[in-house]
């Protein structure tokens, strides 16, 4: 059988089997999280804080750091889909924009700077929060007027109220990693 090629061709689809369950589980797992985040803690307004925690940005990074540009970049795109159909963006495709950006950003920063620890996942998420943030706010500002003196204060709440989920989704998301790695 190794001589007829059927053995490689056999390595070849436990491998695309192996590939399929991975990203079949980090999706069933985004969109867990996503419904978490819609059913529990959007209705949740932290006072004092007068913000509710964003899981989605960081979601985004922890992948992309550990997936890599192509694939990081894909799955921050997915994730964006899901969350524009939400319906809760400034602009119609801000977060299909925004987390690709976040995804091939973070993906090439942990390429060159091995950091894919809880630590690198903090500073990660904090890359993520400062773009996502920093489109929003340039949109609010230009088109509707909005104050930047309002905008910032808001977008450092949203952020002190969800950096600690960072932990969690760092864990799961780098066991499931570890678990379908490539031998």
């Amino acid at each position: 059988l190794h001589h007829c090629g059927l053995r490689s061709g056999g390595n070849a689809m436990l491998t695309k089997k192996k590939l399929l369950t991975k990203w079949g589980i980090y999706a069933l797992v985004m969109v867990l999280l996503f419904a978490a985040q819609q059913l529990f803690l959007d209705p949740i307004v932290l006072s004092p804080m007068g913000a509710s925690p964003f899981l989605a940005p960081m979601l985004v990074a922890v992948v992309a750091a550990l997936e890599g540009p192509t694939e990081g970049t894909l799955f921050g795109t997915a994730a964006g889909i899901l969350c524009d159909l939400s319906g809760h963006g400034v602009f119609s495709g801000v977060y299909t924009f925004s987390f690709f950006c976040i995804a091939l950003l973070v993906a090439i920063i942990a390429k060159y700077w091995v950091m894919r620890n809880v630590f690198g996942s903090i500073v990660y998420a904090l890359i993520a929060f400062a773009v996502i943030d920093l489109i929003q706010i340039l949109y609010l500002t230009a088109l509707h007027g909005a104050a930047l003196s309002a905008a910032l204060p808001l977008a450092g709440r949203e952020i002190a109220v969800s950096i600690v989920f960072v932990i969690p989704i760092f864990f799961l998301y780098n066991a499931l990693h570890k678990r379908f790695r490539f031998e």
